[in-house]
């Protein structure tokens, strides 16, 4: 079943990937893990938290065009005032990476969207040949020994590595990588310039980027307690706090989300999906019978059979009372009816509520298939509610199937 990052994840509509995964995917063995160190956060996080932070490198269009946009002009005056020949190599290869990047970050975006592993791996590869293009230019511009070619550079280089330090705090050993591509080569060119005093700038600038990492890492770990708290505060809204389902909200949201993508061809991986409505016969008199400690504690040990009993790519949501829902992506009738009896035999075996003696209740469940029994939220759960009605009626502790005569 679901854990906690799951859930999180799924309130946010979408699957959580793993964060290993999606940043290696296509890369061979050392480069992967290399990658994948690169993009950890520098103390151990949890799964939810790491995705979360993943989501950020790709999420900084202005930031890439703003760049790109001062490397142009720094490259464009470098070009009228020395007349040379690199800043035009400089130009094209800022325009094909801005090209790249924007295109990367799109593929991202849209493999966010449908479920998919996003390039990261190639994003983040695609930023660091930046920075290094880009402290190569600097470096040529300090080589020219134009003051006005020296400044601009410097101030360049000293604004790209300050927004590395807010932009990419999420990643800080990869925003280290990329502050010291930048810098270093401006760094070398200034202590080895013949300009006078500009060696004192070359002596700064190691201090200027020590600082910088410092207020990195204070990003970073301001942005980690954010996401925390961001992802613990959306984990109690859509959590039962009773027995740690997940709730009405999120369940809906769910749905919300398989539903929308019914119309697309490789919905689900051009399978159905079923909505399993079920709940508890027999509670009212345990709940009556014992109070409401032994009524709550039922339901506890219930939600914990309900969770062994499906799969793992199922999701068990308490909506209310003892009513419970399932819902079973990619599964047929003949699937949802054999889980069905599985839940219905697991729950009517004795539970220990702590009263002296074994209680004893029985489960009804009714399921609805999409998109043949609905192709919206409201319809699949009106459908699959009829169907629990039938059960009911025809003796509870068993199972029905909508059918079109029954609703």
């Amino acid at each position: 079943m679901q854990d906690r990052a799951d859930i999180v994840a799924t309130s946010r509509g979408e699957r959580l990937s793993d964060p290993a995964k999606v940043l290696n995917s296509g890369l061979p063995g050392q480069a992967a893990r290399l990658f994948d160190w690169f993009s950890t956060p520098l103390e151990n996080e949890a799964t939810a938290v790491r995705s979360r932070f993943l989501e950020t490198t790709y999420d900084r269009k202005f930031a890439i065009l703003f760049a790109s946009l001062s490397v142009l002009v720094v490259a464009g005056t470098t070009l009228l005032l020395t007349g040379a020949k690199w800043p035009w190599l400089w130009i094209v290869a800022e325009l094909v990476l801005l090209a790249l990047r924007f295109t990367l970050i799109v593929r991202c975006e849209t493999a966010r969207l449908n479920g998919g592993n996003p390039p990261l791996s190639a994003l983040m590869m695609a930023g660091g040949v930046w920075s290094a293009i880009f402290g190569l230019g600097c470096f040529g511009c300090i080589a020219s020994e134009n003051l006005v070619l020296s400044v601009l550079s410097g101030l360049n280089v000293a604004g790209v590595v300050g927004v590395v330090s807010s932009r990419n705090a999420a990643t800080p050993r990869y925003a280290i990588l990329v502050m010291l591509l930048i810098s270093l080569p401006f760094t070398v060119g200034a202590l080895l310039s013949p300009q006078p005093g500009m060696w004192v700038v070359g002596l700064q600038m190691p201090f200027y980027v020590a600082g910088i990492i410092g207020v990195l890492v204070h990003n970073h770990a301001i942005s980690v307690r954010m996401i925390r708290a961001e992802l613990d505060n959306r984990d109690l809204a859509v959590r039962d706090a009773l027995t740690g389902l997940p709730n009405r909200i999120l369940m809906q949201e769910e749905l919300q989300r398989m539903c929308s993508k019914l119309a697309s061809p490789a919905a689900n991986g051009g399978k159905p999906f079923v909505v399993l409505s079920m709940d508890l016969d027999g509670f009212k008199y345990i709940n009556d019978s014992y109070g409401h400690t032994a009524g709550d504690r039922l339901l506890r040990l219930v939600s914990e059979r309900l969770r062994k009993t499906f799969r793992t790519t199922d999701m068990v949501f308490r909506v209310g009372g003892d009513e419970f829902v399932v819902l079973l992506p990619g599964t047929s009738e003949i699937e949802a009816a054999h889980l069905a009896k599985r839940a219905i035999d697991a729950v009517s075996e004795p539970f220990d509520i702590e009263v002296g003696t074994p209680a004893y209740i029985g489960l009804s469940a009714g399921s609805a298939r999409a998109p043949m029994d609905g192709d919206t939220p409201e319809k699949l759960l009106t459908s699959s509610d009829h169907a629990l009605y039938e059960a009911k009626r025809a003796g509870k502790g068993r199972h029905r199937a909508h059918l079109p005569s029954t609703g």
